[in-house]
């Protein structure tokens, strides 16, 4: 079986290549010419350079795959224009359903985001039937949104095979950009005061939700949207397990929506001051107070689809996350790492290639 993923470079295509390798695929990793290719240097796959808005970079890469996953997306709150998002989103979905279309791919499975089924203002878990609040939600939210309706519609218009995931806040190892789910640890444990807000969001493994991707390709229903989460949790809950995790105390301090928005206009002064991209946004706190909380139990029963604990995967992505470059060495040396993390340290070492 011969597998075309798109955006291979980033934290949930470099953990899908991997997964798909020991199952056995014939892996072709689809990134810009631009990109940073250390998360899959390593793996014995075909590197093939083009970009999702550039249609005839599409068609040799899907030409001869059995299935395409497509994972490339712009995952961020920061640095981008919602034009931009809009565009990388839509027109980028629709050029690899096209491509797809013709070369003949069986399936399609497209990474969305559990954003698109909403959020609640009290502990609520969401599912598949529902929806989000238009009005409100953030750019990215919304660019997700528009990407899963338009290559529903244009599946069905072209009679093409399309089954669609949804992950939860996905941290895990191979993040060589820092992606926003990764980055709340980091910004937990760079904050001086240990600050905590309310609301809550689903917690689960990269490792999980490659699996999940997988299982889609393999066993999903035509048309369907999965969630692929973990557990649920309080933001509060969150930070103490990181807190505990790496020997930190806290949460110390309890910010609420004004406060957090304050401190997010903050960083992102300093941020264009010093040239480095903020901790947290003002996009990011417009969600502080909402329960992103979501429900596997679609995936769960017609998937098999079963996801280890939030915990071991906050574990293995603090794992990683200090170990590289996105943990300075003074950060570092503030923190004392419990044995879960030296487990999922050691477990990740024995994995690599």
């Amino acid at each position: 079986m011969i597998a075309l993923v798109t955006g291979a470079n980033g934290l949930i295509g470099a953990n899908l290549c991997r997964a798909l390798l020991k199952d056995g695929y014939e892996v072709r990793a689809f990134v810009r010419t631009s990109s940073d290719l250390s998360a899959i240097k390593d793996l014995s796959l075909a590197i093939v350079y083009g970009d999702v808005l550039q249609p005839e970079t599409l068609l040799p890469a899907v030409a001869g795959c059995d299935v395409v996953f497509h994972v490339a997306s712009v995952f961020s709150y920061w640095g981008i224009t919602d034009d931009d998002l809009e565009k990388t989103a839509v027109d980028g979905v629709s050029n690899v359903l096209i491509a797809a279309r013709t070369a003949s791919v069986k399936r399609v499975v497209l990474t969305s985001s559990s954003v698109v089924f909403g959020s609640s203002s009290y502990t609520a878990v969401r599912s598949e039937t529902d929806a989000p609040d238009e009005t409100s939600s953030p750019a990215y939210c919304l660019s997700k949104l528009h990407q899963e309706r338009t290559a529903l519609k244009l599946a069905a218009d072209l009679d093409l095979d399309l089954v669609v995931v949804n992950p939860c806040m996905t941290v895990g190892p191979h993040d060589t950009k820092l992606s926003p789910s990764n980055g709340i640890i980091i910004a937990y444990l760079s904050d001086p005061f240990r600050t905590t807000f309310p609301g809550g969001c689903n917690i689960v493994s990269a490792t999980d939700v490659a699996r999940g991707h997988i299982l889609a390709a393999e066993k999903g229903r035509r048309g369907e949207c999965y969630l692929l989460g973990s557990e649920n949790m309080e933001w509060s809950l969150i930070h103490r397990t990181v807190g505990e995790l790496c020997g930190v105390s806290g949460p110390q301090f309890y910010a609420n929506h004004t406060i957090s928005f304050l401190a997010a206009t903050a960083h992102e002064m300093w941020a264009q001051f010093s040239g480095t991209r903020p901790t947290t946004t003002r996009e990011q706190a417009k969600m502080v107070g909402q329960f992103y909380w979501y429900s596997h139990a679609k995936a769960a029963d017609e998937l098999g689809y079963a996801p280890g604990p939030a915990r071991a995967a906050l574990a293995t992505a603090i794992a990683s996350l200090v170990a590289g470059k996105h943990v300075s060495i003074p950060l570092r040396q503030t923190l004392s790492l419990g044995r879960e993390v030296y487990d999922a340290r050691a477990a990740l070492m024995k994995e690599a290639p």
